[in-house]
């Protein structure tokens, strides 16, 4: 994927989430898998849910024993998603929010170079 794809792809959640506030919670959240770079729109509630589920993945690897659990368990880190704050990533314009550009391209450069 490209820097500009990224771009896009992350301008399009902001937008959905201005488009659609009513449907949030009060902490809306951009999820990013580091490996995939998959991004999805999600509420603060299920972001709090997810970290769980991966701290307990993660611990229950760490306590098997052997190189192959290592392994899946260096795996499930690598897969924890990331989590920004949507509200962050708002900018003014007039009466209304837009996505910001600067937000936008600090989260772009951290995942592709």
């Amino acid at each position: 994927m490209t820097q500009k794809e990224f771009r896009q792809i992350l301008r399009e959640c902001i937008q959905e989430y201005i488009d659609n506030f009513d449907r949030f919670d009060s902490d809306p959240q951009l999820r990013i898998n580091p490996l995939s770079l998959d991004v999805e729109l999600v509420n603060g509630a299920d972001m709090r849910e997810e970290i769980e589920d991966s701290d307990e993945a993660i611990e229950d690897a760490a306590a098997a024993q052997g190189m192959e659990n290592q392994d899946a368990s260096d795996y499930q880190a690598k897969q924890n998603p990331d989590f920004y704050p949507v509200k962050k990533l708002l900018q003014a314009s007039g009466n209304t929010d837009v996505p910001s550009e600067t937000a936008i391209e600090r989260i772009v450069v951290n995942y592709i170079k």
